[in-house]
C-alpha cells in the first residue's frame, strides 16, 4: 500500500512538473500571429470586447456555434492580449484532452505510470502544439470531448459518452467523424434510441445563451448548413483521397464526393453490423480510431488539421497495441506536415505521397479492426457451441 501511495505521489508530481513545462512550450509560441488570427479570430475577439463581453453572444460574430464565443467572451474580462486570450482557452483545453487520454490507457494497465506518459505525450505532439499555440485553433476542445465520450463508452456509462458527444458538436461540426461509430452501437443496441435525446438537449442549451441575448433562433439552428457551403475547394491540404484533383475540380464533383463518401461509410456500417462481436475496450477504440481517420479520408472539402482526432485516438491506440506504434507516428507526422503547410509556408514534401501514408494507416487500422471482430466473432460462435 505504501508502495502504491509511493507511486500516485511521484506521477501526480510529475504531471505537474511536465503540465508547467507544456504550458512554457506554448507560452514561447503565443507571439505567433497565424492568417486564421488576422482573417478571423482578431475581429471576432474585438466585435465582442467592444460590445460587453457577455452582452455580444447575441450577435451574429463569425461562423462557430455561439459556445466557443461564450469562452472568448469570458476572457475579454481578463487583463490580457486578444491573441493571448484566444491560445490560453486552447492551451488549457489541450490538458483536459490529455486527461481523458491518460484515463483511457489507465484502463489498459494495473500501473498508472503509462496512463501518465500518454498524458505527457499527447501535451507535447507537435500537431497538438502548434495547433493551439501557434495557430490558435480550438480543436482540442472538441476532440476532448470526443475522447471522454469514448472513454464512457469503455466504462459502460452510456449517457455520459451521448453526452460528451454532444459536448463535442456543440463545439465543432468535426464531432461527426466519429458519428458512425455511435451509430454502429445505436444498430447492435449498445446504446438506446432515447439516450440520443440528450444530443439535442444540450445544442439547445448551448444556444440559449445567445438566443437570450438576441441572436435569431434561425441563425443558431442552421450554423452548420450556413457553414457546409462556404468552402468549395474539393481539397484543403489534408491528405486525403481528393489531394489528387486539381484546383478548379467543380462543385458538383464535390457533391458527388459526399455522396460517395455517405455510400461507403454506410457499406462499412452494414458489414460490421453482420457481424457478432462483444465491444471489448480494444475494438471501441479500434473502431474509433477507424472512423477518425476513415470519414475525413474520403469526404471532400477538409481542412489542414481534420485528422486531429485521430492523431490523438492513435496514441491511445498505440498503447493498447505496442507493436501498432507506427501508426501514430505516420499519422501524426503528416498532420503535422499539413498544419506547417498552413502556417510556414512548408513545401518540400507532395501531399499526394502523404495521402497514401495516410491511405496505408487508413487500411492497416481497417484491417486490423476486421482480425478482433473475426477473433472476437469465433469465441462468441464458439461459447454458444
Amino acid at each position: 500500500m505504501q508502495e502504491r501511495n509511493r507511486e500516485q505521489m511521484e506521477n501526480a508530481a510529475f504531471l505537474v512538473v511536465i503540465t508547467g513545462v507544456a504550458m512554457l512550450v506554448r507560452l514561447s509560441l503565443f507571439p505567433f500571429e497565424s492568417g486564421d488570427y488576422h482573417q478571423f479570430l482578431r475581429d471576432w475577439y474585438a466585435a465582442l470586447k467592444s460590445n460587453g463581453g457577455f452582452a455580444a453572444v447575441g450577435m451574429n460574430i463569425g461562423d462557430y456555434m455561439p459556445t466557443y464565443l461564450y469562452l472568448l467572451a469570458g476572457m475579454t474580462y481578463l487583463p490580457i492580449s486578444d491573441l493571448a486570450a484566444i491560445k490560453l482557452i486552447s492551451s488549457i483545453a489541450d490538458i483536459f484532452l490529455a486527461y481523458f487520454v491518460m484515463k483511457i490507457v489507465n484502463l489498459r494497465f494495473e500501473q498508472n505510470t503509462y496512463g501518465t506518459v500518454a498524458y505527457a505525450v499527447v501535451l507535447f505532439l507537435p500537431s497538438v502544439v502548434l495547433n493551439s499555440a501557434a495557430w490558435g485553433q480550438c480543436d482540442a476542445i472538441f476532440t476532448a470531448a470526443l475522447v471522454a465520450c469514448v472513454y464512457f463508452l469503455m466504462t459502460e456509462r452510456k449517457a455520459c459518452a451521448v453526452t460528451a458527444f454532444a459536448v463535442s458538436f456543440v463545439f465543432k461540426l468535426q464531432a461527426v467523424f466519429l458519428a458512425p461509430f455511435l451509430l454502429l452501437l445505436l444498430l447492435k443496441r449498445q446504446i438506446r434510441l432515447r439516450t440520443f435525446g440528450i444530443v439535442p438537449l444540450v445544442y439547445g442549451i448551448a444556444i440559449l445563451p445567445a438566443a437570450l441575448c438576441g441572436r435569431s433562433l434561425r441563425e443558431l439552428f442552421t450554423v452548420y448548413f450556413s457553414l457546409s457551403g462556404k468552402y468549395k475547394m474539393i481539397s484543403m491540404f489534408l491528405p486525403n483521397l481528393y489531394t489528387w484533383f486539381p484546383e478548379d475540380t467543380p462543385d458538383y464533383i464535390g457533391t458527388a464526393a459526399v455522396f460517395f463518401a455517405g455510400g461507403l461509410v454506410l457499406l462499412s456500417l452494414f458489414i460490421l453490423y453482420k457481424k457478432q462481436f462483444v465491444f471489448t475496450d480494444e475494438i471501441l477504440l479500434t473502431l474509433a480510431l477507424f472512423y477518425a481517420l476513415f470519414v475525413p479520408f474520403v469526404l471532400p472539402h477538409m481542412h489542414e488539421r481534420y485528422f486531429y482526432p485521430a492523431d490523438i485516438l492513435s496514441v491511445v491506440y498505440s498503447f493498447y497495441f505496442p507493436k501498432k506504434f507506427y501508426i501514430p507516428v505516420l499519422t501524426v507526422l503528416s498532420s503535422t506536415y499539413a498544419v506547417c503547410h498552413n502556417l510556414f509556408n512548408t513545401d518540400f514534401l507532395n501531399v499526394q505521397i502523404l495521402s497514401l501514408i495516410m491511405l496505408f494507416v487508413v487500411v492497416g487500422v481497417a484491417r486490423h479492426l476486421y482480425r478482433q471482430i473475426e477473433a472476437e466473432e469465433a469465441r462468441v460462435l464458439h461459447v454458444r457451441v
